[in-house]
């Protein structure tokens, strides 16, 4: 994604680790390149982001930047499987369980949450944004920075046995770009968003989710195959089906499905 991503040449030890990577159909070293030379901020170090991350870390993207305000409580423990110390903040376990996990990627972690102007700095410093909060308000706001400043953003959220995913910011088939508000305008009402903690959420749904965001992230940064612009990816784990719908501008086909009230 940055300038100097065609004259970076890979070492010895970066062809073999990333092997696997390059074989693809399309990848290649221009994308493994690609990835080591981009930024992709990640804010929400919970469920998503637990998947997210070390997918990400392992994949080679050269830097990723963590956020999270929140610390980490038991009852997190049974889908954000990255944390280990109950007490910690989630930014910061997050980097610490990944730091090693790749010398080939810097890890930064921001603890505590953001505010708009935050959002602003920090999207216009890196390729790609990657959405693993829990709010709606909040999954708004990033949007909505995202598109001030014109980056990509690659969205999902998750509750009970249902997921979704789609990324904006991208041009559609028309040309079009899309964002969140697209597919909701506003914050809908409290009674449209239900709690996690009433319906639950299934840690194994919330990985299959976020494989599938962390997924989109990597095809957008080596420029490989069709991504999920202009369409809403869905999961319904629970009838072991997924499905997606199109989206249009300002056309809001989705409403009151799979968001999560903040509790």
């Amino acid at each position: 994604m940055t300038q100097n991503q065609n004259v970076r040449t890979l070492s010895a030890s970066q062809l073999e680790r990333y092997r696997r990577n390059i074989d693809i159909p399309g990848f290649g070293e221009r994308g493994q390149r690609a990835l080591l030379d981009s930024k992709v901020l990640v804010v929400g170090a919970g469920g998503l982001g637990s998947t997210v991350i070390p997918l990400l870390v392992g994949a080679g993207v050269g830097h990723v930047t963590v956020t999270d305000g929140d610390t980490v409580e038991v009852g997190n423990l049974q889908r954000q499987i990255l944390h280990r110390t109950v007490g910690r903040n989630k930014a910061e376990s997050a980097a610490a369980q990944v730091q090693g996990l790749n010398g080939d990627v810097t890890v930064a972690a921001i603890p505590h949450m953001l505010d708009r102007d935050d959002l602003d700095k920090l999207v216009a410093t890196h390729d790609v944004v990657v959405d693993c909060v829990d709010t709606f308000g909040m999954k708004l706001a990033i949007s909505d920075a995202c598109r001030q400043r014109r980056r990509p953003l690659v969205w999902a959220t998750v509750v009970s046995m249902q997921g979704q995913c789609s990324v904006f910011g991208v041009p559609d088939a028309e040309g079009n770009l899309l964002w969140l508000r697209d597919l909701h305008r506003e914050l809908p009402p409290d009674s449209d968003l239900p709690l996690a903690k009433d319906v639950g959420v299934l840690g194994a749904v919330v990985a299959q989710v976020a494989s599938v965001q962390a997924t989109e992230t990597i095809k957008l940064l080596a420029g490989l195959g069709d991504l999920l612009v202009g369409r809403v990816w869905f999961l319904d784990a629970m009838r072991a089906r997924s499905f997606e719908l199109p989206l249009r501008p300002g056309v809001g086909r989705v409403t009151r499905h799979g968001m999560v009230k903040a509790s």
